[in-house]
Parts: structure tokens; sequence; C-alpha cells
């Protein structure tokens, strides 16, 4: 007799966590959950205690857990990560019907390649973005269930093989465009075995091994070409800490719109928002919102560059966190301290308001123009001589847009990692450390600073020991 918890898990897992259609290999057809739970449903029934006892592999293990093993074992389905062809993919409405008509050739040839790999791998199914998700109609209600979930699918596919179409081995991989593309930084970590296959659909490594991700030579590869390090690679686990390092590993990636570099990013940190195109870096906003909010370190605020167009406080995208905008001195993976800067910031009617310890320059003192690599802007260096002696900051400029030139008559550094001290009111830059810290200007006639946008993030570094009294600032 079947067991009715086993069943009932089985459906719950086709329900929650594998993709809603899926490429049945046998026939090359799309086919639903419904089609995927009748064909296994037969064996679902014969799972006994003793199978679950067999596959219970330490003491108190969940049962539940052990029963989804199991369930996931029966279950094998394979996922493609790879880029679009430029001709276009075979779609959906071309998968049902009836396949005469698949795409263009290079696509067609991709698809059954992926799909022969997955077969080798003992999968009997396989998902593929470009025909297991119906992108035929302007409305992003499908996206907007599938997006969240994609981490997951990743996740728990038999395998995700991964086809680079530029590169041939270990050698010339990194150079491969994949690796440009936002979108394959979540199929590069979710998945827990990984194959990659080149031009040609030959291993780019080691053909013995069936898991890339098991490979020391190639993981080291991999962590130095992409600055992910080797243990988030083999084992990547989604939340809303380490945001700024995990922005910076974004930071070297693009999206063919704007509003992807945002959600291609919520299941890396496990969060969900609404999918909506045309709304531009207003998208990367709301998950900036979502996550500094949520996990509240303060290194979120070190990035670099133009100001996002709503958020003065954010980047538009996570190009803001790129490794080029910091100095050698001041690495935020390693400096990151939890118990630093104001753990209560808050965003009121999309501005900042955020204790900072404020540290005024005697004279607004800024240099020539220099060149600034945006067009539509200009840099004006940031020069030292109206620090306190004891105090040096690192060399940056300062970039405002051409259509508003402002030179400010004041200036001020606002240091956002800052030390706690027994007094909540006050702060604490620690004698030799290297802080990082905003810069703001004002003129005669304003009453609050202004954040003012910088080529660097900004650091700053004291001989002596300061504490004095935080200042709210609203950004």
């Amino acid at each position: 007799m079947a067991i009715e918890e086993v069943c009932r898990i089985f459906q719950e897992y086709l329900r929650e966590s594998i993709p809603h259609r899926l490429i049945a290999i046998s026939k090359m057809e799309v086919v639903g959950q419904q089609w995927v739970e009748e064909l296994y449903m037969p064996s679902i029934k014969t799972v006994t205690e003793r199978d679950i006892e067999q596959h219970t592999f330490y003491p108190n293990q969940r049962r539940d857990e052990v029963i989804r093993n199991i369930v996931k074992g029966t279950v094998k389905y394979a996922v493609l990560s790879h880029r679009w062809c430029r001709e276009g993919e075979v779609t959906l409405q071309e998968m049902t019907s009836g396949g005469t008509k698949l795409g263009k050739s290079s696509s067609r040839h991709k698809l059954a390649n992926f799909c022969q790999r997955a077969a080798e791998y003992g999968c009997g199914f396989a998902w593929a973005d470009t025909c297991c998700i119906d992108r035929s109609t302007p409305s992003p209600e499908e996206l907007d269930k599938a997006v969240p979930r994609m981490f997951r699918w990743y996740r728990n596919a038999h395998v995700c093989i991964v086809h680079l179409a530029e590169s041939l081995t270990l050698d010339d991989f990194l150079r491969d465009s994949w690796f440009l593309q936002i979108w394959t930084l979540q199929e590069l970590l979710a998945p827990v075995r990984v194959k990659f296959y080149g031009r040609t659909w030959s291993p780019i490594h080691n053909i013995r091994v069936d898991n890339d991700k098991a490979d020391q030579r190639l993981l080291a590869a991999l962590s130095a070409g992409t600055g992910i390090p080797v243990q988030d690679m083999r084992c990547y686990w989604a939340g809303t800490e380490r945001v700024r390092e995990k922005l910076m590993w974004a930071s070297r990636r693009t999206s063919r719109q704007v509003e992807d570099g945002a959600y291609s990013l919520l299941a890396l940190f496990d969060v969900h928002m609404h999918v909506e195109y045309g709304i531009g870096d207003e998208a990367f906003g709301r998950l900036m919102e979502i996550l500094l909010l949520r996990s509240q370190e303060c290194d979120i605020l070190a990035w670099a560059g133009i100001a996002s167009t709503k958020y003065a406080f954010l980047p538009p995208s996570a190009q803001g966190y790129s490794v080029e905008y910091l100095d050698g001195i001041y690495n935020p993976t390693h400096d990151h301290y939890r118990l630093r800067g104001d753990q209560g910031m808050v965003i009121i009617d999309g501005r900042l308001r955020v204790k900072l310890l404020m540290v005024e320059l005697h004279e607004a003192t800024l240099g020539d123009e220099i060149t600034f690599s945006q067009d539509g802007y200009r840099a004006c260096a940031l020069l030292q001589k109206g620090l306190p002696s004891h105090i040096t900051i690192n060399h940056v400029s300062i970039v405002s847009n051409n259509n508003m030139p402002w030179r400010p008559s004041k200036l001020a550094l606002g240091v956002v990692d800052y030390g706690w001290t027994s007094d909540d009111e006050k702060g604490l830059m620690e004698k030799g450390r290297t802080h990082f810290c905003l810069v703001f200007g004002a003129d005669d006639t304003q009453t609050s600073w202004q954040k003012l946008m910088t080529d660097k993030v900004v650091t700053i570094k004291t001989e002596d020991g300061i504490r004095q009294r935080l200042e709210t600032i609203n950004i």
C-alpha cells in the first residue's frame, strides 16, 4: 500500500521545487507537471518504509527530508545555462506546435545537444529558459512567478549543463561572454553539479569528472576569473548577508534590459519583488531598499560613480560596486564588520536617514577639472588641504553633471563604518584604521548637506582616535 506521506511530499515537490514545464527528452516535447506526476506516481507508490530507512544516513535526520531526497533522485532533470543565439531561439510555441519548425538551425542544434547530454546523465527531462517559459505575451505574470523560483530550479536539478559557445578549452573559457551575463551568475552558483561544454559540445576540462565543481583546478580558475570564493562556488546559500561582496561579483556582468540587473539577483539574496519592465534603474533601487533594510550592513553604501536617478544614496546598478572603485588599502570583503555604523538606517519617501560621524573640512578645496569616463559628467579632484592635519583620505574626485554645474562652498566627510561606543549618540574612528566615508557639499543658501558623487570609494584614516557625537543625515 502506498505511503500517503510520500505521495504528498512528491506532489509538493513537483508544485514548489521544479519547473512548471519540462522537455520530455524521449519525445522532445514540452510537458506540464500533471504529465510528470502521472509518469512517476506509480514508482512513488512503491516506496516502502524500508526504502526510507535505507536512505536515512545520519541519526535524527528528518523524515520529510529523507523522503524529499528519494523524490529528487526519482525525478531527474537537467537545466541549460547558455547565451541566447542572435538569430533567435526555439520558443515554447514552436515546441508545442508539433515540432515541425523549431527556430533557426543553431538553436535547434543547441537544444538537441543539450538534451543528449542530459540523457547521458540519466535525466528523463530537461529545462531551458528559451522554450519552457512563455514569452509570447508582454505580460510579465509568468516571469513574475518564474524569476523567484529559478534559483530553486537550478539547485534541485540533477545537473546544470553550461554551453560556452565561444570556447574550446580551459585555457580560453574564462574569456567566453557567458561570464559577462548577469543571469548566468545564479546559474553558476545555484546548481550542486555543473558541467561545462565548449563550442563543439565537448567537455571543457576533464571528461572523467561528471561535476566540474569537484575539480580543484577548474574551481581555482573560476574563482580567479569571477572573484567568487571557491567555497561559495561549491556551496552557495542565498541570503542577505555579505551584500556588498555579492554585488561586487555581479558588477562584472551586464544585462540586455536595465531591469534585469535587479531581477537576476533576487534569488541570490532570497528576496522577492514584483517583476516590472519599463522602470529602468528604479528596479535596482527597489531591490537595494530591501537589502539595505534587511541586512543593515553599512558597507552597502561603499559605492562610487554615477548615482541612481531616484535614489541619491545608491548607484543605478551593481556596476557601482566594481572592484575598480576600491583602493587597495580598503577591501570590504576583509574589512567587513557587522557591528559597525548605524544599525537603524531607514528609508523614508525615497531618502535614507542614517547617522554618520561628520568631519567638516576647513575650506572647500576642489582642484581643476579632469576627464571622467562617462559622457555628460565631469570630475574635479578633492584636495586634502582643507582636512584636519591628523586626517588623510585617498585620492578621489568629485563627479558632477555637466547640465547641473555646482561647486559647493562647504564640504564634509561622513564616516559610515564608525565603531560603536558606550554612548549610543557617539561614534568612534579608530586610530590607524581605514574607514570609508561619503562626501557632502553645501553652499551658503543651504541648511542641509547634499551627497556628492565620487569616482572612487572614499577612505579616511586618522592618526588619533576620534570619538564624537553622530549627526542624522537625510540623503
